[in-house]
């Protein structure tokens, strides 16, 4: 019987912060996840200071599961908003629940979503119960190391607002998404060695920028999880982008990637 093996920490993923001060750009060194080979690359990061433009449409709770957290206490109705995002399928808006959960409660979110991680390793490797039999775990770096840190910091860190999806940023998430479906490339570089910045400004002037890229995971509570917990990641970007109170919206685009299964793209920008 074949027994499946992976190398993977819960996806690939990067992410890209920096500032652009009067026509000068500060670089700084984020760092690349990689989960399907666990494989740690390192590339400046920018975070970009533009005009302020918000375009933004109020998601629908409608299509979202009910059971998305485990308790009844806080309703979805209470960290996502009304309306429609026809532009974002089922996943996508679960990405962005479970964004907003974690920034609207992240001591919350911590207990319910983060710390039951802890009984799932056997050394360094990850492996949920529910999992198939074949799946020997995911290999990780810090083991649960980075999960008591990212609960830790979780503790402390005060809720801030909700995030509101964007369609301008979505199709910018979708773009880069598309570019590394077709071609199998990975990384904050569109096609023509653009940045994230110069993408996200073809769709819309936004004052203040993120992006985090996640690879292998196909389900909310993965990505934004991994991305929480940024194993092997000394900076952690990854979190510290999608806890930053200066952003306040957000375009996410899912697709299939030729090498790694899925790539997620999570933009952010702020007013």
């Amino acid at each position: 019987m074949h027994r499946q093996i992976s190398d993977e920490c819960c996806g690939y993923s990067c992410s890209v912060t920096g500032k652009v001060n009067q026509c000068h750009e500060v670089q700084q060194i984020t760092t690349i996840l990689f989960f399907p080979a666990m494989l740690l690359l390192l590339v400046p990061g920018v975070f970009f200071l533009l005009p302020a433009h918000i375009e933004a449409t109020e998601i629908s709770t409608s299509t979202l599961s009910e059971d998305v957290y485990p308790n009844t206490d806080q309703p979805v109705d209470d960290i996502t908003t009304h309306g429609q995002a026809d532009y974002l399928n089922d996943i996508e808006k679960e990405v962005v629940l479970h964004l907003n959960m974690a920034r609207t409660d992240p001591g919350r979110y911590a207990a319910k979503f983060i710390k039951p991680r802890i009984r799932y390793f056997a050394g360094k490797r990850y492996r949920e119960p529910w999992q198939s039999a074949s799946f020997v775990g995911y290999r990780t770096h810090e083991g649960k190391k980075a999960v008591h840190e990212c609960i830790a910091v979780m503790e402390s860190t005060l809720p801030i607002k909700r995030l509101l999806p964007s369609k301008g940023l979505s199709l910018a998430a979708k773009d880069h998404a598309r570019f590394q479906s077709r071609t199998g490339r990975i990384g904050h570089r569109g096609p023509d060695g653009s940045k994230p910045g110069t993408r996200l400004r073809q769709h819309y002037n936004w004052r203040i920028t993120g992006e985090n890229i996640s690879y292998g995971l196909n389900t909310a509570r993965e990505i934004v999880a991994c991305l929480l917990v940024d194993d092997g990641v000394h900076s952690r970007g990854h979190r510290s982008i999608i806890l930053d109170p200066q952003f306040s919206i957000v375009g996410v685009a899912i697709e299939r990637h030729p090498l790694h299964r899925y790539v997620c793209v999570i933009n952010f920008a702020g007013n």
